[in-house]
Protein backbone atom coordinates (compact mmCIF):
# COMPACT_ATOMS: atom_id res chain seq x y z
CA UNK A 1 0.00 0.00 0.00
CA UNK A 2 1.25 3.56 -1.01
CA UNK A 3 0.31 5.73 1.99
CA UNK A 4 1.46 8.76 -0.03
CA UNK A 5 -1.48 7.57 -2.65
CA UNK A 6 -3.69 7.16 0.12
CA UNK A 7 -3.21 10.17 2.01
CA UNK A 8 -3.68 12.08 -1.57
CA UNK A 9 -7.54 10.87 -1.44
CA UNK A 10 -10.03 13.13 -1.72
CA UNK A 11 -13.08 11.46 -1.09
CA UNK A 12 -14.43 8.21 0.79
CA UNK A 13 -14.56 5.97 -2.26
CA UNK A 14 -10.70 6.98 -3.23
CA UNK A 15 -9.51 6.13 0.37
CA UNK A 16 -11.43 2.60 0.35
CA UNK A 17 -10.01 2.21 -3.36
CA UNK A 18 -6.34 2.63 -2.56
CA UNK A 19 -6.41 1.50 1.10
CA UNK A 20 -9.94 -0.86 2.63
CA UNK A 21 -9.97 -2.36 -0.55
CA UNK A 22 -6.32 -3.43 -0.51
CA UNK A 23 -5.78 -3.62 3.48
CA UNK A 24 -8.48 -6.42 3.60
CA UNK A 25 -7.95 -8.54 -0.18
CA UNK A 26 -10.81 -6.77 -2.60
CA UNK A 27 -9.55 -5.91 -5.67
CA UNK A 28 -10.75 -2.50 -5.82
CA UNK A 29 -13.84 0.21 -3.98
CA UNK A 30 -16.18 -1.82 -6.56
CA UNK A 31 -15.26 -5.22 -5.29
CA UNK A 32 -15.10 -4.22 -1.58
CA UNK A 33 -18.59 -1.98 -1.62
CA UNK A 34 -20.49 -5.20 -3.48
CA UNK A 35 -18.97 -8.22 -1.18
CA UNK A 36 -17.38 -6.82 1.95
CA UNK A 37 -20.92 -6.54 4.10
CA UNK A 38 -22.64 -9.06 6.41
CA UNK A 39 -26.10 -9.12 4.34
CA UNK A 40 -25.83 -12.85 3.21
CA UNK A 41 -25.18 -13.51 6.79
CA UNK A 42 -28.23 -12.05 8.32
CA UNK A 43 -30.59 -14.90 6.80
CA UNK A 44 -29.06 -17.13 9.22
CA UNK A 45 -29.08 -14.94 12.60
CA UNK A 46 -31.20 -16.35 14.88
CA UNK A 47 -30.87 -14.46 17.85
CA UNK A 48 -32.68 -11.42 18.42
CA UNK A 49 -30.50 -8.40 16.90
CA UNK A 50 -31.17 -4.91 16.87
CA UNK A 51 -29.09 -2.85 14.70
CA UNK A 52 -28.91 0.88 14.92
CA UNK A 53 -28.28 3.12 12.18
CA UNK A 54 -28.21 7.21 11.03
CA UNK A 55 -29.40 8.90 7.86
CA UNK A 56 -26.42 10.96 7.88
CA UNK A 57 -23.80 8.31 8.45
CA UNK A 58 -21.29 8.83 5.59
CA UNK A 59 -19.65 5.16 5.81
CA UNK A 60 -22.96 3.75 6.04
CA UNK A 61 -25.50 5.77 4.43
CA UNK A 62 -29.14 4.40 3.99
CA UNK A 63 -28.88 3.05 0.09
CA UNK A 64 -26.45 0.75 2.02
CA UNK A 65 -28.49 -0.64 4.41
CA UNK A 66 -29.77 -4.00 4.89
CA UNK A 67 -33.52 -3.46 5.04
CA UNK A 68 -34.43 -6.53 2.92
CA UNK A 69 -32.53 -8.99 4.66
CA UNK A 70 -33.73 -7.22 8.16
CA UNK A 71 -37.50 -7.40 6.53
CA UNK A 72 -37.28 -11.06 6.11
CA UNK A 73 -35.39 -12.45 9.29
CA UNK A 74 -38.06 -11.73 12.35
CA UNK A 75 -34.83 -11.90 14.80
CA UNK A 76 -33.37 -8.29 13.57
CA UNK A 77 -34.91 -5.13 14.07
CA UNK A 78 -33.58 -1.82 12.45
CA UNK A 79 -33.26 1.73 13.65
CA UNK A 80 -33.19 4.50 11.82
CA UNK A 81 -32.50 7.60 13.38
CA UNK A 82 -32.25 11.14 11.28
CA UNK A 83 -29.09 11.88 12.83
CA UNK A 84 -26.20 10.48 15.21
CA UNK A 85 -23.73 10.37 11.94
CA UNK A 86 -21.35 7.25 12.52
CA UNK A 87 -21.12 5.72 15.69
CA UNK A 88 -22.27 8.99 17.24
CA UNK A 89 -25.87 9.39 19.04
CA UNK A 90 -24.49 11.96 21.56
CA UNK A 91 -25.95 14.51 23.09
CA UNK A 92 -25.50 17.58 25.00
CA UNK A 93 -22.97 20.45 23.77
CA UNK A 94 -20.47 18.14 26.18
CA UNK A 95 -21.73 15.47 26.06
CA UNK A 96 -20.93 13.06 29.26
CA UNK A 97 -22.98 10.02 30.80
CA UNK A 98 -25.16 7.73 29.37
CA UNK A 99 -26.37 8.23 25.56
CA UNK A 100 -29.41 8.11 23.59
CA UNK A 101 -27.68 4.86 22.40
CA UNK A 102 -27.01 3.53 25.54
CA UNK A 103 -30.75 3.99 26.93
CA UNK A 104 -31.89 2.06 23.94
CA UNK A 105 -29.81 -0.87 23.90
CA UNK A 106 -30.35 -1.09 27.55
CA UNK A 107 -33.87 -1.34 26.98
CA UNK A 108 -34.00 -3.87 24.28
CA UNK A 109 -31.52 -6.01 26.45
CA UNK A 110 -34.29 -5.84 29.15
CA UNK A 111 -37.79 -6.02 26.64
CA UNK A 112 -35.36 -9.58 25.29
CA UNK A 113 -34.89 -10.83 29.62
CA UNK A 114 -39.07 -10.60 30.10
CA UNK A 115 -40.06 -12.57 26.66
CA UNK A 116 -39.95 -16.30 25.92
CA UNK A 117 -36.82 -16.19 24.22
CA UNK A 118 -34.90 -16.37 27.14
CA UNK A 119 -37.06 -18.12 29.12
CA UNK A 120 -37.01 -20.83 26.86
CA UNK A 121 -33.43 -21.31 26.38
CA UNK A 122 -32.36 -19.22 23.61
CA UNK A 123 -31.25 -19.68 20.14
CA UNK A 124 -32.34 -23.34 19.08
CA UNK A 125 -28.77 -23.92 16.56
CA UNK A 126 -25.23 -21.91 16.78
CA UNK A 127 -24.11 -20.21 13.46
CA UNK A 128 -21.02 -18.40 13.37
CA UNK A 129 -20.87 -14.63 11.39
CA UNK A 130 -17.80 -13.68 10.12
CA UNK A 131 -16.63 -9.91 10.78
CA UNK A 132 -15.19 -7.73 7.87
Amino acid sequence: INFRHVLKSETLREFDDRFTAKMFGWKDWKEYYAKGHSFDKLPMVDIPTLIINAEDDPLSPPDYLPFKEVNENPNLAMVLTKTGGHIGFLEGLFPNGQTWLNRVVDEYIQILIFTDFLQKGGPKKNVPIDYY
